[in-house]
C-alpha cells in the first residue's frame, strides 16, 4: 500500500545564483512527487533571484514574503501562508530562514529541520545558529566536518544531526567551444594556460591569492592567463589590486555568469583559494570535469579528496608554495590529465545526484517517523 502524500514547506533565505540555491533546485526537481508535496518560501523577493523561475517551472508554488524591519511580522506572515499548505515538514535550506523554520514549526506544530549550507565557523557565533539550536528538532549539514564541529558545539539540546553531502548534475560544454567562445568574449588566447575560478567574489573566497599568484608568473616564459567569474563586494579591489601589480592583461574578470560551470572543461587548471567552505560545488564541478584543482590544505578539501593523489594542496597562506604548485602544474601537461582523472572519478563515484537524492529522501522520511535519531 502506497503511503500517504505529505506536505513539506522549504524557507529559503534566498533563491540567488550559488551552490547552495543550486542544491535546493536539484532537491525539488529529482524529489519523489508522490511522496512530498512541496512548497517553497523566499525571503528575498523583488530582486529577481536567478532560481525563482525554474522552481516555479516545476510547478511548484514559491511564495514570497517581503523583506521586512519587523521579524515578528514576518514571521506571522509565514505562519499564515503556512496554515494552508498544512506541512508535515517545515525545512529552514539557509541557517537564518532555519529560524522561522523552527518558529514556524512550534506554532504549528510541524517538525522543523534547520540547514547548514557553509562551514560551522561562518556561523558558529550568529544570532541564527543560536536559535535554531534551541527552535528546530533536527539539523542538516551539507558537509561531515560541519556537522561534527555543530555536534561539538551543543551544551544543552542535543538535536538530531543529518549530513547529506552536496551532489553534482554535470552538464559541460566541450572544451574546443568553451575556447572559442571565451576568447571570443575575453579576448583569452586560445593557445594560453587558463587558470580559472568560479564564486562569488567576497574576502573569504581569497580571490586576491590569484592576483597575486598573476603577478608572481608574470616574468614567466608560459603565456598563463587567469579568470574570474562571478560578482561580489570584493570584486572592485581585486581589479584595483591588480591594476597596482600590473597584470590586467593577464587577469580577466567576467562578473556574475549564470551556470558557468558549463564551462569547466575548457580550463587548463581551476584555483580554488578560499579559507572557509562547507562543501564547495565549484570545486566537485571541477572534479567532474576532470580539471586539475589546486588549493589550500583545509578540512572542506579533505572531505573531498581524502587521496593526496586527486589535488594539488599547500599549507595556508604559503604563497610561495602555492606559486611552486601552480608552476609544477603548468608545466607538466602529464601531472595535469592524471589529476584530474583521479579527481573525476572520485567524484563521479562519491557524489552522484542518485546519492543525494536518496539522502535528503532518507532524511525526510527520519524526521517524519516517531523516534527520529540522527545518522552518523
Amino acid at each position: 500500500m502506497m503511503a500517504s502524500r505529505i506536505n513539506i514547506a522549504i524557507i529559503a533565505g534566498q533563491l540567488v545564483v550559488g551552490g547552495a540555491e543550486r542544491q535546493l533546485y536539484l532537491w525539488l526537481s529529482n524529489l519523489d512527487r508522490e511522496r512530498f508535496n512541496p512548497v517553497v518560501i523566499t525571503l528575498h523577493p523583488g530582486h529577481d533571484d536567478y532560481w525563482e523561475k525554474p522552481v516555479e517551472a516545476l510547478d511548484i508554488s514559491l511564495i514570497r514574503i517581503d523583506q521586512k524591519k519587523n521579524r515578528l511580522a514576518r514571521l506571522l506572515e509565514i505562519i499564515r501562508h503556512l496554515r494552508v499548505h498544512q506541512p508535515g515538514l517545515i525545512h529552514g535550506w539557509h541557517t537564518f530562514s532555519s529560524v522561522y523554520a523552527g518558529l514556524a514549526g512550534k506554532i504549528l506544530r510541524s517538525t522543523s529541520l534547520g540547514g547548514i549550507r557553509s562551514s560551522y565557523s561562518a556561523i558558529k557565533g550568529a544570532w541564527a545558529t543560536r536559535l535554531m539550536r534551541l527552535t528546530c528538532d533536527a539539523v542538516l549539514a551539507n558537509s561531515e566536518v560541519t556537522a561534527e564541529a555543530y555536534r561539538g558545539g551543543q551544551k544543552i539540546k542535543k538535536q538530531p544531526v543529518f549530513t547529506v553531502q552536496n551532489a553534482m548534475e554535470p552538464e559541460f560544454e566541450e572544451r574546443e567551444a568553451v575556447r572559442k567562445q571565451l576568447s571570443s568574449a575575453y579576448g583569452l588566447p586560445e593557445d594560453a594556460l587558463w587558470v580559472a575560478s568560479i564564486g562569488r567574489v567576497d574576502p573569504l573566497k581569497r580571490f586576491d591569492v590569484m592576483v597575486l599568484l598573476a603577478s608572481m608568473l608574470a616574468d614567466g616564459s608560459q603565456d598563463v592567463r587567469f579568470l574570474l567569474i562571478g560578482d561580489g563586494p570584493e570584486k572592485p579591489a581585486l581589479e584595483k589590486l591588480a591594476e597596482e601589480l600590473g597584470v590586467t592583461d593577464k587577469f580577466t574578470f567576467t562578473g556574475e555568469v549564470p551556470s558557468a560551470n558549463r564551462w569547466m572543461k575548457g580550463f587548463d587548471i581551476f584555483c580554488f583559494p578560499s579559507v572557509d567552505e562547507g562543501l564547495p560545488n565549484a570545486v566537485m564541478e571541477a572534479a567532474a570535469a576532470g580539471q586539475p584543482i589546486l588549493g589550500w590544505r583545509l578540512p572542506y578539501m579533505a572531505e573531498l579528496f581524502p587521496n593526496n593523489e586527486m589535488v594539488s594542496l599547500v599549507e595556508p597562506f604559503d604563497m610561495n608554495k602555492m606559486a611552486d604548485a601552480l608552476k609544477a602544474l603548468l608545466q607538466d601537461p602529464e601531472l595535469r590529465a592524471q589529476m584530474g582523472f583521479a579527481a573525476q572519478s572520485h567524484v563521479n563515484e562519491n557524489f552522484s545526484l542518485e546519492r543525494y537524492i536518496y539522502g535528503m529522501g532518507s532524511v525526510y522520511e527520519s524526521l517524519l517517523k516517531p523516534g527520529l535519531q540522527a545518522r552518523k
